[in-house]
């Protein structure tokens, strides 16, 4: 990837969008703010913008077990947001990175649908990406997961196929900078875990990845205590941000349900398209 010290928001955007329209078969009502992550998390880099738009358009369709039926309001979606804390956290003062909560709240097994898991991430995710209290700032992404009450039994309701997605699109197609992910509350059977994951994980993502017991106070060598629930010594109320998030999610249903924001359509391919093909390669690559 080409890093340009300096580059421009808009033009950037605005660039990449003309370039969308050179491509009819892609979805074409591509929200603004959307239009400048690309160019934001590739630092100004046109070509690799291009690059993770088609991939992670071409994952999408491909793959409507997660990207189809996605509203938001539906009973599947609204289980699992009851089930799992999915949770933006708002921004630390002193702190560029934006941070990103993840816990089971109900920790029977028989309510963790991977599917669904994965689909209702997506939907956060893409939410996420438009709103504007979100900084594109020079911080990172940071996820933190925290395995407390996650079991073998959950780890048995893994779909093996979603999780190949779900790991290709977060690693090479999601419109972010990644900068670390934390693990809190590792349970005894990490390894197991890791076993799953690991033949999906790209080696500058697993060099990310940082590992905490619980009753641990090392992730503050890492990240403000700030940016942790209030429950772990931290500042963040998570029920309060959940029921903000819950919030935005009624009011943006339309934005997740409306089709022309996220299909593409292989009857509008030019047949002089230079990218022909190039969907279903980067697919299968």
């Amino acid at each position: 990837m080409g890093i340009e010290k300096e580059f421009n928001l808009e033009e950037g955007a605005e660039r990449l969008k003309d370039w969308i329209t050179t491509q009819p078969h892609l979805p074409q009502n591509i929200h603004p703010t959307l239009l400048q992550r690309y160019i934001h998390s590739t630092r100004g880099d046109l070509e690799y913008a291009k690059k993770i738009f088609i991939l992670g358009y071409t994952l999408r369709q491909n793959n409507p077990t997660i990207f189809d039926n996605r509203d938001p309001l539906n009973s599947n979606v609204m289980n699992i947001l009851k089930a799992i804390d999915m949770v933006p956290l708002p921004s630390v003062e002193g702190c560029e990175d934006k941070f990103i909560y993840y816990r089971l709240v109900d920790c029977d097994p028989d309510k963790f649908d991977f599917n669904d898991v994965i689909k209702t991430f997506f939907i956060i995710a893409d939410l996420r990406m438009i709103q504007p209290d979100v900084p594109m700032n020079d911080g990172g992404d940071v996820p933190i997961f925290d395995m407390n009450g996650f079991t073998l039994r959950h780890m048995t309701k893994v779909v093996l196929s979603t999780l190949r997605v779900y790991m290709r699109y977060t690693q090479e197609a999601h419109p972010v900078r990644l900068k670390a992910i934390h693990v809190i509350n590792c349970t005894p059977f990490l390894d197991r875990v890791m076993c799953l994951v690991k033949p999906f994980m790209k080696k500058r993502v697993a060099e990310m990845l940082h590992f905490h017991l619980p009753n641990s106070e090392t992730i503050y060598a890492h990240l403000p205590k700030a940016a942790l629930p209030d429950e772990y010594g931290g500042e963040q109320s998570i029920i309060k941000h959940k029921e903000d998030w819950f919030n935005r999610i009624k009011l943006q249903r339309d934005y997740i349900t409306d089709s022309t924001r996220w299909k593409i359509d292989e009857s509008r391919r030019s047949n002089g398209n230079d990218l022909s093909g190039t969907l279903r390669k980067l697919e299968i690559d």
